[in-house]
């Protein structure tokens, strides 16, 4: 069939006064313009509908086959033009392999397919932004490489994505054993290692024993994000009293202008039931500092108390330097510390309210409106591919240096888990992490009781 529509296009434009004649370029229009998009939407070089008008976007397919017919050695110039040589070898079945291939220099919605892709093999760090980069091409030298090694057939190794290396790129790797999370088999989540996982730093323990099912680098130091905010409220919930109205002090402001805000203002009144749900819902840096200055009067104050509680609890390997997480160099703590904080928060009635509320209405104040604040994560979603109906809290975080973390438990017939994922590439990434390691543990407990 495909054979077929290229012959009947080459017929189609030999009628038409293309070869020999002008050639095609911005401004042009008609209906060979409308048959040469057709043909480089079918290469995957364009996007959109056929309409006959050559403009930029043509122009800029045109250039890209261009570029890729003389990459395999043709004697052509990418100059956007469709001259009578680019027109032939655009039709031509025998050229259709260069034109398909992705290389250093190619763009658009393939390359961002095949980062995406790459991504999900762990090759490649986010975002999938459409630029076949040296970044790029280095992944696919190492997926070509490790294909070798897994003795699959690979025509080359060089970073070059031709059509034979695409349709390995797209192809069901797990029968090649190939170690990487859209490989694993959900349906034996006993089988789970730390290669079927995105994020970097992983563990699931049962929360009654505090005994650890499954971890993965649980004891590296990392950048915990707004996952900091766990021992935040932990904290505060030793020290504060919920009912208490409280004056929003000036250290509110004082965050980075990046940061995430409820927002709080200074001199705002409110109860620290609500700035409490403000700095777990919204995930406010402002709230966080407001809530540290209120406890122990300054924000240094508290962020010294909250290392001393983490020592308290075991979690030795946690030195915290802010209560929000923003980024900084010696601000880190491990998967295994986290999960230690979210055990001891679990043990605290408020605690285990705050963090599982997914919808929250701040009561109004001299300064705004009531503020109805709400968590949207795909995992308590039941419309999400993504949702995991036993989930229940407890906090996500997010940086450039940090990647997405999350700090999960989940509650069944068997018993409260704790998850921790830090530094997975994107958060629906971390998402499938959180369920395997829920699903493991729960295996776990299953296998032992028998």
């Amino acid at each position: 069939m495909k054979q077929f529509c290229c012959l009947l296009l080459c017929a189609l434009l030999a009628l038409l006064p293309i070869a020999g004649s002008a050639e095609l370029k911005s401004g042009s229009s008609g209906e060979e313009v409308r048959l040469l998009q057709q043909r480089l939407i079918t290469l995957g070089l364009l996007e959109g509908t056929a309409d006959g008008a050559y403009g930029k976007k043509t122009e800029s397919a045109v250039k890209e086959a261009q570029r890729l017919l003389a990459f395999a050695g043709q004697p052509l110039t990418p100059t956007g033009i469709a001259n009578d040589m680019t027109l032939a070898l655009l039709f031509d079945e025998s050229a259709e392999n260069a034109l398909l291939t992705l290389c250093e220099g190619s763009s658009g919605q393939r390359v961002k397919e095949v980062q995406n892709r790459l991504i999900d093999l762990k090759l490649l760090e986010p975002p999938a932004d459409g630029d076949y980069g040296a970044d790029t091409a280095l992944a696919v030298q190492q997926f070509q490489q490790i294909m070798t090694q897994l003795s699959a057939f690979v025509t080359r190794t060089d970073g070059v994505l031709d059509t034979a290396s695409q349709q390995l790129l797209f192809s069901d790797l797990s029968i090649y054993h190939y170690p990487a999370p859209v490989c694993f088999d959900d349906s034996q989540p006993l089988s789970l290692t730390g290669d079927y996982l995105y994020g970097d730093a992983c563990l699931v323990m049962e929360a009654t024993s505090g005994r650890v099912l499954f971890e993965k680098s649980s004891r590296q130091p990392m950048y915990p994000a707004s996952t900091t905010k766990i021992l935040t409220l932990l904290l505060a919930l030793e020290t504060a009293d919920l009912n208490a109205t409280v004056t929003i002090p000036a250290s509110a402001a004082e965050v980075p202008a990046d940061s995430s805000l409820v927002p709080v203002t200074p001199g705002e009144r409110m109860t620290m039931e609500d700035l409490l749900h403000g700095l777990m819902i919204r995930s406010g840096n402002d709230a966080a500092n407001a809530v540290a200055t209120l406890c122990c009067g300054s924000v240094e104050a508290f962020v010294e108390k909250m290392n001393q509680k983490a020592a308290a609890l075991g979690a030795n390997d946690t030195h915290f330097v802010n209560p929000h997480g923003y980024h900084a160099q010696e601000h880190r703590t491990t998967a295994y510390d986290l999960a230690l904080m979210a055990r001891a928060g679990l043990t605290n009635a408020d605690f285990c309210r705050i963090v599982t509320c997914l919808h929250y209405t701040m009561q109004p104040t001299a300064k705004r409106d009531a503020l109805a604040v709400g968590c949207t994560h795909e995992l308590f979603d039941p419309q999400s591919e993504f949702y995991i109906p036993y989930a229940a809290g407890i906090k996500s975080g997010y940086t450039s240096m940090a990647g997405f973390c999350y700090v999960g438990a989940a509650q069944t017939q068997q018993g409260t888990l704790i998850a921790v994922v830090l530094h997975a590439p994107t958060r629906n990434r971390a998402w499938m992490d959180l369920d395997r390691l829920f699903s493991y543990g729960y295996a776990a407990l299953s296998e032992a009781a028998e």
